[in-house]
């Protein structure tokens, strides 16, 4: 066996002799470089003992497909660094940039960058920290910034320091950015963006963002026309998925007093889930809007929240905003999530808001969704205007005063099979003297002339005192909403799938296959005997 693999090496190295001049003059796809404080610039750096010292080395080396650069573990690194199309791997060959050691290597990008990737195809960075000298102590830039690049990996990356987004992407296809921990930068944590404002094109395609957490990106104090301050936000992407993913603490420090930050939000996507995700305790500037949990804002499509948790968030749990994009907003779905004591300034667990000048709005199913609201005077609703195709079924909504924050009215709104319950004790309804007046008055919850809603104490194991913060633990750990024996929401679901031809999922939020019994149950959790 030594000898074919000594035949099959001799044989490559002649075929590249006779060869020399046709090209094949590289032997390095392979080589690995090394960076220390040890090192000189002056090495190979094709080992340890031969490292290189700089970052501005590494710049000045064009790397072939297959490369590693390694910078040292518990060292740090003053630079940026900087990649580009002469530094591009294949899918098979990918560029690797990591640490090397049993600690993470830290990127110090002072007042710039930590990292530039342009026309860098199949590139992975991880097991790296990035730091900048702080959102107003210096730093001007982004911590990663990625644009024109293909396959790119983003993986146990933490980053810190930036005046604008943690990490910024910008018209790349089928990235991948997980277990980023990003927290302390100015205007996001993670940034996914394009220019692409027209009605057709995308700028990004196959994003996937998991097990990420952003937190405390408080503001960019250099943003003072627009929000800032978001967890994780992703625009002009066709096609992704977002989720297992924890935003808290944001939005804390914005200057901007117009609409505000958000936990986990897009705009202008279309075909994007996000899923088994946590938003809670975000925040705006007092005087400002926003400062929710989730956000499909302006010219979303076909998109899904499900799975979720918003909670203690001082804007609304679950935004469904238009602020006049070109794209239409439309054909987009809530389900399975919980929103617990969101809306404490702005909105309450869903708000629906559109331009009213700019924009166009329309077709949204939001079922069996648990919203809880017990803060003083708090809704469940805030509907800045009406829209057509917005549907409620199978929720359960929860509130102390109103369904409805002041002032709002509801128009061409469908609820039906929704329990109500308000913590206040007061059994009227919208003005009327119970549920059922309100229905016959207004036809909602009504169904072929039939009264499809309930008024009554759903029965919860323990409302309101959900304090869930890692998704990883979202499945079959929800005690707090889980119905009890004998609960009013047991069985009493709308077959959406039979009725309406709307297919609820697999699951609920818990991870319990749908329905338990023949029949299924009001709200985000199942029954379970």
């Amino acid at each position: 066996m030594r000898n074919m693999y000594i035949s099959t090496a001799l044989f490559l190295l002649v075929t590249c002799l006779i060869n020399v001049g046709s090209g094949c003059t590289k032997m390095n796809q392979y080589e690995t470089y090394y960076i220390s404080l040890n090192g000189d610039d002056g090495n190979t750096g094709k080992s340890e003992k031969q490292a290189w010292r700089t970052v501005e080395r590494v710049n000045a080396q064009d790397f072939s497909p297959g490369s590693k650069i390694l910078f040292k573990g518990g060292e740090d690194f003053e630079g940026t660094i900087i990649l580009n199309s002469k530094d591009r791997g294949t899918e098979s060959q990918k560029i690797v940039v990591s640490s090397y050691g049993d600690q993470r290597a830290i990127i110090k990008g002072k007042s710039s960058e930590g990292l530039k990737a342009d026309s860098c195809d199949f590139l992975v960075v991880e097991n790296l920290e990035f730091s900048g000298s702080g959102r107003i102590s210096g730093n001007t830039t982004n911590g990663l910034l990625v644009r024109n690049s293909n396959h790119v990996t983003l993986n146990e990356i933490s980053v810190n320091g930036f005046q604008h987004s943690g990490i910024q992407m910008s018209h790349c296809d089928n990235a991948v950015i997980t277990r980023v921990h990003a927290f302390e930068n100015g205007f996001a944590g993670i940034h996914v963006t394009g220019s692409s404002r027209d009605a057709v094109n995308y700028d990004n395609h196959n994003l996937y963002i998991g097990y990420c957490v952003a937190e405390n990106n408080p503001g960019d104090p250099s943003v003072l026309t627009n929000h800032s301050g978001n967890g994780i936000l992703a625009s002009s992407v066709k096609g992704g998925v977002i989720e297992y993913c924890e935003a808290f603490n944001n939005g804390w420090d914005m200057e901007w007093t117009g609409n505000g930050p958000v936990g986990i939000w897009i705009w202008n996507s279309t075909g994007v889930i996000i899923q088994y995700c946590i938003a809670h305790h975000n925040r705006t500037n007092p005087e400002a809007a926003d400062g929710g949990g989730f956000d499909f804002d302006g010219g979303v499509s076909n998109s899904i929240i499900q799975y979720c948790i918003s909670h203690n968030n001082e804007g609304a749990g679950y935004g469904l905003y238009e602020f006049g994009s070109e794209k239409t907003w439309e054909n987009n779905t809530v389900r399975y999530n919980i929103s617990q004591d969101d809306g404490i300034i702005n909105g309450g667990s869903v708000g629906i808001w559109k331009n009213d000048d700019r924009g166009s709005m329309r077709n949204c199913e939001i079922y069996n969704n648990t919203f809880y609201n017990s803060n003083p005077g708090g809704s469940n609703l805030w509907l800045y205007s009406n829209y057509p195709g917005i549907n409620f079924r199978n929720n359960v909504f929860i509130y102390n005063g109103s369904l409805l924050s002041e002032g709002n009215k509801l128009k061409d709104e469908i609820f039906q099979g929704n329990l109500y319950w308000n913590l206040s004790g007061d059994k009227t309804f919208e003005g009327f003297e119970s549920l059922e007046a309100w229905a016959k008055a207004t036809g909602k919850e009504m169904l072929e002339n039939e009264f499809t809603g309930l008024y009554q104490d759903p029965r919860l194991q323990d409302p309101g005192k959900l304090d869930l913060t890692d998704p990883g633990q979202i499945i079959d750990n929800i005690t707090a909403y889980v119905p009890l024996k004998g609960s009013p929401l047991i069985n009493k679901g709308l077959n959406l799938k039979q009725m309406f031809e709307i297919d609820p999922g697999p699951n609920d939020i818990n991870g319990t296959l749908i329905p338990v019994d023949e029949a299924y149950d009001i709200g985000a959790i199942e029954y379970k005997k």
